[in-house]
């Protein structure tokens, strides 16, 4: 499990999570990875990045299915690169579709009876052919969905999304700079909430340098400081005026 968040700013767009990563191995194994993943692809038009909630072998399965074959059968269809709309709707919808087809359906059909979960959800962020900026939430059935300021998903969503509704001003006045410091605390906060997130804070910034779309990751030294000590001490502040609004 995990959390996601996604940022459409002025300038750019940001995509962050956390990294603590639980897998089963006949008892729940925690580790930390990057979930968060930029796909340069000769057959893109720009790169593309996205960010994976779930269970981790469905995204790592997207990614590698993606860039062995989905993006360049897609490009072979509509004959031209593709920007973050074709990708969206060629790449993601119909490889997540099917996933879920191969996994739950037809896997539990062929047994007779469920035999596993099935859960994935992405973030999924880049650039039109007219150097428009897009971010989409890529739901586990394939359907994709606009962002239109903030996006988040997995275990800690609701928790982001609580977060983020304090944190986030109008998407025009905010900076790629102002939703780095945004989305770390606010996966901080989430963390404080979520025993199933941790770990250090992968973020990934996009935006336009001239004509070239460049994408940067974020150093876990560069993230405000103590910024998990912070969210505490907001939270807190926030009880007491619940308590003290109750009380009255």
């Amino acid at each position: 499990m995990t959390v996601g968040v996604a940022i459409r700013a002025k300038d750019g767009i940001v995509i962050a999570s956390d990294s603590l990563t639980t897998f089963g191995r006949g008892v729940p194994v925690a580790r930390h990875t990057n979930k968060v993943y930029i796909l340069n692809h000769a057959d893109l038009e720009y790169p593309v990045a996205l960010a994976g909630a779930g269970m981790t072998t469905y995204v790592d399965k997207f990614v590698d299915r993606a860039k062995r074959s989905g993006i360049t059968s897609a490009r072979n269809s509509l004959k031209r690169k593709l920007d973050i709309v074709d990708f969206v709707e060629q790449v993601c919808e119909p490889s997540v579709a099917v996933l879920m087809k191969e996994y739950l359906f037809d896997r539990n059909r062929f047994f007779g009876s469920p035999m596993g979960e099935y859960d994935l959800a992405m973030l999924v962020g880049g650039a039109t052919r007219d150097k428009e900026m897009r971010a989409y939430t890529i739901h586990d059935s394939g359907l994709s969905e606009s962002i239109e300021g903030y996006g988040t998903i997995g275990s800690g969503a609701a928790y982001a999304e609580l977060f983020l509704h304090g944190f986030f001003p109008e998407a025009s006045k905010t900076t790629t700079s102002d939703a780095v410091r945004l989305v770390s605390y606010a996966v901080k906060g989430v963390e404080i909430m979520d025993p199933n997130v941790g770990g250090e804070t992968n973020i990934c910034v996009l935006k336009f340098e001239k004509d070239k779309l460049v994408t940067s990751e974020i150093q876990p030294k560069k993230l405000p400081r103590n910024s998990k000590d912070k969210m505490e001490a907001v939270l807190r502040r926030i009880g007491k005026d619940m308590r003290s609004l109750v009380g009255k």
